[in-house]
């Protein structure tokens, strides 16, 4: 794929294809593109959500004040996000693009400060800690509904929701041109989507099995009102947007930012974290726990590459891989991450100390790429799981808190080792010469 920047954005994440929303998505390749370029979209605000989630200090007495509270929300809408990112990758699967997209890649992921994807006037990207400020600054411009803003400029897009509907429309003119030429390789391929039951108890939306146009604009809905929402007059929006059942809503992550800008979900205490940190910003003992977070950041999603390079299957008496690897991922996600993250913001980052020293300033996660094969021929391991222990073994010596029964070095033993585990790709559509 052809590496350049996209309608001039210094977007910090490759490869982009520049796209021109003059032109209808009329084929096949250039509907790829796009979707492809709608998964680096998702994955952009998944580390930015859970870095703002984490610098809430939840052990205190913001925990018990009314409402969900902004921690549980925030993580709930980077939960959906994440799902969103696997609603986007089912419908590459389901069209024999599923070697197009990996998600533990140096060239796929955003690094921050960054400037969001298809966003007029720009929009910077940044890991913050949380404050009212962040949600009117970022987070709430970031999901405003398509409808507040300007009307479109003639060299990009200017809101996700005008960019989802081309997306949606291309699927027609794509599907219309192609017909079943399209989803030839859609119903075999519901064995490599992510299908299992959701796992977000404050959020809504499941995956979507996608096997034609229908099922595949099902996929697009739930993305879409999820996000900004249907209506920008109305703020919920169905807990199921696909069967929707009267009674049964949420509020859409945009009422939802507002909420706690507005400050009815309580925020609570916050640790003074910096922005947009960096691994050289910190000395030992936070620089070995910072690794460890980033290791364990992209092995889980290494785990969710795997996943989509296994069948699902349901043999009587046999183990299955996928079926372990679909626990373990939720499991990394809720709770390995979470623990590092939590241990790490209550670390000091001496290098960062301002004087007069009057408040604190502690380490956090930079989310940064780490780079598996070359760190494990560093550290003498064979394997990534191998090597994720052997950086919890180092960070131990100062944070004996990461080891012990229901710990993060316990929870790193019971994971998958997916080295082990031999890939069976899906099929996939041939690429143009």
């Amino acid at each position: 794929m052809t590496t350049r920047t996209t309608a001039g954005l210094p977007f910090t994440i490759e490869p982009l294809v520049r796209v021109n929303p003059n032109e209808p998505i009329q084929d096949y390749e250039t509907l790829v593109n796009h979707l492809h370029q709608a998964a680096q979209v998702e994955m952009s605000t998944i580390p930015m959500y859970l870095y703002a989630a984490y610098s809430i200090q939840t052990k205190g007495h913001n925990q018990w004040l009314p409402g969900i509270s902004a921690f549980r929300t925030i993580v709930a809408i980077a939960i959906e996000e994440m799902l969103h990112l696997c609603l986007v990758r089912n419908l590459l699967v389901a069209l024999g693009a599923g070697d197009r997209i990996t998600f533990n890649d140096k060239h796929f992921i955003p690094s921050y400060p960054s400037k969001m994807l298809h966003r007029v006037p720009d929009l910077e990207l940044h890991l913050q800690p949380c404050s009212p400020e962040l949600m009117k600054d970022v987070f709430l411009p970031l999901e405003l509904p398509a409808e507040h803003h300007a009307p479109a400029q003639p060299d990009q897009y200017q809101t996700l929701g005008q960019f989802y509907r081309a997306i949606e429309d291309g699927l027609v003119r794509v599907d219309r041109a192609e017909g079943s030429r399209l989803w030839q390789y859609a119903k075999d391929s519901t064995a490599w989507q992510y299908q299992r039951a959701y796992w977000n108890r404050d959020g809504g939306g499941e995956p979507i099995l996608i096997t034609d146009l229908t099922t595949a604009r099902e996929a697009l809905q739930i993305v879409v009102e999820q996000g900004e929402g249907v209506d920008p007059a109305k703020a919920t929006v169905p807990i199921d947007p696909v069967n929707p059942t009267p009674g049964l809503d949420e509020l859409s992550h945009y009422a939802r930012f507002l909420r706690i800008q507005q400050g009815i979900e309580p925020i609570g205490n916050v640790r003074n974290v910096p922005v947009d940190p960096r691994g050289r910003d910190f000395d030992e003992p936070a620089a070995s726990l910072a690794q460890l977070f980033n290791a364990a950041y992209f092995y889980t999603l290494a785990m969710l590459d795997k996943l989509y390079n296994l069948p699902a299957t349901f043999a009587a008496e046999t183990a299955s891989p996928r079926y372990h690897l679909e626990r373990t991922f939720v499991s990394a996600m809720s709770g390995l991450l979470y623990s590092i993250a939590d241990l790490l913001m209550q670390t000091p980052a001496t290098k960062l100390r301002t004087e007069p020293a009057t408040v604190p300033v502690f380490a956090a996660p930079t989310f940064e790429f780490y780079d598996f094969p070359a760190e494990i021929k560093k550290s003498g391991s064979h394997t990534m799981k191998q090597h994720l222990m052997w950086l919890c073994n180092q960070a131990i010596a100062h944070f004996p808190e990461l080891g012990g029964d229901n710990s993060v070095h316990w929870l790193i033993d019971k994971m998958p080792d997916i080295d082990q585990i031999s890939s069976q790709p899906p099929a996939s559509r041939p690429q143009p010469k």
